[in-house]
């Protein structure tokens, strides 16, 4: 009897054992519904990232950024030939959050912030890190080889999209025919020259204060910023006064109309002002304190109850300002007349003419020269700092559900645990009963 005794614990507990096994067994499986897969991982490194922005600061979600092209992309280059749809049934984009995020962002607020109230999860966390997964019931005739190729694929377009959409670019080529300085006159030849100098010392400075450091044969992109300005502020201003003064014109008769056109405008603003300053002259000399007057020009005219040392302060600013435009506008009518008598009187324009040609020809030189070494280093920008270091994606890996793996020992230890404590503690109970039981026996 006391070997039966000793015997059935035993039996119970390799009973149990085996129970746990083969439930573990059929767990493993059962989660493990997939029989293989390739994955690989990928990571954001850009500033923006972990708060759910793309490098332009808008809102990015990289599972919708997997579209059709990447896949059909990825299916040609691997040489299959599967539907879109049927792909997508077998891939997936997840994103890889830290198990211990909450923690790490609710010590982080504590440090940061006196707001103890706030509810941490890990909601408030936007991964950085996503991984692709193939699965291999894709097509269970595929090999493991091809089918870590094919997700390769995918993950490598996806990474090229994600640099083609985001990289820097300065391509003016669909506006080479509003760019064609034969097609405007010489005035606005230098401005186009100017407007597109400007721009590009815009997008300089711009991606200069991203990266002030990067430099491309010790050029940084402030020295091409300067570069831009000191054309801008030298050549181009040098042959736009030539052309004013000179009143250059491919279209002589065009300018002539031009110019008297705006003579006659500024003789109109001229008489209107003189009217406006006549009224005010009027009130400054007139002017008494702590008396009622009416002050205005023309239909608007406002009741003064009390007149104060502020209210002639401001009736004289008033004459001032007014005498100081028309001073200005004759000085605009005088330059404008200047300019027609040239037109109507023309001396030495030949000349001059030609020297704008040559000096609109070699500023538009500087900018070609400027602008291919802008696009260089905008290139090895790119490549430095977009595909580079923006996004990141490892070796694929090719995994497979096994009774064998590490993941099955660790669920097995996960299933067995309660059951084999459970019996255990069963066992323990049943031999304090019956020890009980057999010393009152005895008593």
């Amino acid at each position: 009897m006391k070997k039966k005794h000793i015997w059935i614990p035993a039996f119970i507990f390799i009973g149990a054992g085996l129970v746990s096994l083969i439930y573990s067994i059929i767990d493993f499986k059962a989660v493990n519904k997939v029989e293989a897969y390739s994955y690989e991982t990928i990571q954001f490194n850009y500033d923006g990232a972990s708060d759910g922005k793309d490098p332009n600061g808008n809102v990015f979600n990289p599972v919708s950024f997997l579209t059709d092209d990447i896949i059909e992309s990825a299916l040609e280059k691997t040489e299959l030939t599967y539907k879109i749809d049927e792909v997508r049934a077998h891939i997936s984009l997840e994103n890889v959050v830290p198990e211990n995020i909450v923690e790490e962002i609710s010590s982080y607020e504590k440090i940061t912030t006196s707001d103890s109230s706030r509810t941490i999860s890990s909601k408030d966390y936007h991964p950085v890190r996503y991984r692709f997964y193939l699965y291999h019931n894709l097509d269970n005739k595929m090999s493991k080889e091809r089918l870590n190729r094919f997700l390769y694929n995918i993950a490598d377009d996806y990474c090229n999209k994600f640099y083609v959409t985001y990289k820097k670019s300065f391509d003016e080529s669909a506006y080479q025919d509003l760019f064609n300085l034969d097609n405007y006159d010489y005035i606005y030849q230098g401005q186009i020259v100017s407007t597109r100098l400007s721009v590009l010392m815009n997008y300089a400075e711009e991606v200069y204060k991203e990266h002030d450091d990067f430099l491309v044969n010790g050029k940084s992109f402030r020295d091409l910023y300067l570069k831009a300005q000191q054309l801008i502020g030298t050549d181009a201003s040098k042959i736009n006064n030539i052309i004013v003064l000179n009143a250059l014109s491919k279209d002589v008769e065009r300018l002539k109309d031009y110019y008297s056109f705006l003579i006659e405008r500024l003789n109109y603003d001229k008489t209107k002002y003189q009217s406006d300053l006549t009224a005010i002259s009027a009130q400054v000399t007139n002017y008494e304190i702590d008396s009622t007057v009416y002050v205005g020009t023309g239909d608007n005219v406002i009741k003064v109850e009390s007149n104060s040392v502020e209210t002639y302060n401001a009736l004289l600013a008033r004459q001032i300002s007014i005498s100081n435009s028309i001073t200005a506008i004759e000085k605009q009518i005088t330059d404008y007349t200047n300019i027609l008598d040239k037109l109507n009187n023309p001396s030495g324009g030949s000349t001059a003419e030609d020297t704008v040609k040559s000096m609109i020809s070699e500023l538009n030189k500087e900018y070609g020269d400027l602008e291919s070494l802008f696009k260089a280093m905008i290139e090895e920008y790119n490549k430095e700092y977009i595909k580079g270091t923006a996004i990141e994606q490892t070796s694929v890996r090719y995994s497979k559900s096994s009774l064998f793996s590490g993941a099955f020992v660790k669920r097995t230890i996960k299933n067995a645990a309660p059951i084999m404590l459970t019996v255990m503690f069963g066992i323990a109970v049943y031999y304090l009963i019956r020890a009980i039981r057999k010393e009152k026996r005895v008593d």
